[in-house]
């Protein structure tokens, strides 16, 4: 996949739902791209393949080092917090949002359940439900924390 991309700001475009990978390897390689994408962007820590235009479920963290996620499913979930959270596909937004302290997640590519949690890093975790997020056709702002 050597075609050039570009990161997606339209949210619009962002909330049709990913469809779900047949080919591991194509899935393994769409990871790839992404995370040469996001090498690009220093200040990114995780980009999902719609973001680009692709609309596999695919996506990517690299926060303590880079993780590839093909079919995720966060399976389970508990507790809350909330974080200032910002997005490669809406530069210079940032907002509250409210998020699971502590999730599982199941990806194909994976042979063991993954375990993220905010005690251990804050910012994996919320990135990992951010990136899922998008593969869903879900964006930051719909998590948005509403003041009371």
């Amino acid at each position: 996949m050597n075609t050039m991309y570009s990161i997606i700001t339209s949210q619009k475009k962002l909330a049709k739902p990913c469809e779900k990978v047949t080919d591991l390897i194509n899935g393994e390689q769409i990871g790839n791209t992404l995370l040469a994408i996001l090498e690009k962007h220093k200040s990114g820590v995780g980009l999902a393949a719609n973001q680009i235009g692709i609309g596999k479920r695919v996506c990517v963290v690299r926060v303590k080092h880079p993780i590839i996620l093909v079919n995720p499913r966060i399976v389970g979930k508990f507790g809350k917090v909330l974080f200032k959270e910002g997005c490669l596909s809406f530069p210079g937004a940032y907002i509250i949002t409210e998020r699971y302290a502590d999730i599982a997640v199941e990806a194909d590519n994976h042979s063991k359940i993954m375990y993220f949690s905010t005690k251990k890093n804050e910012l994996e975790c919320v990135c990992v439900q951010h990136e899922i997020d998008h593969l869903d056709g879900i964006t930051m702002y719909q998590r948005q924390k509403k003041e009371k």
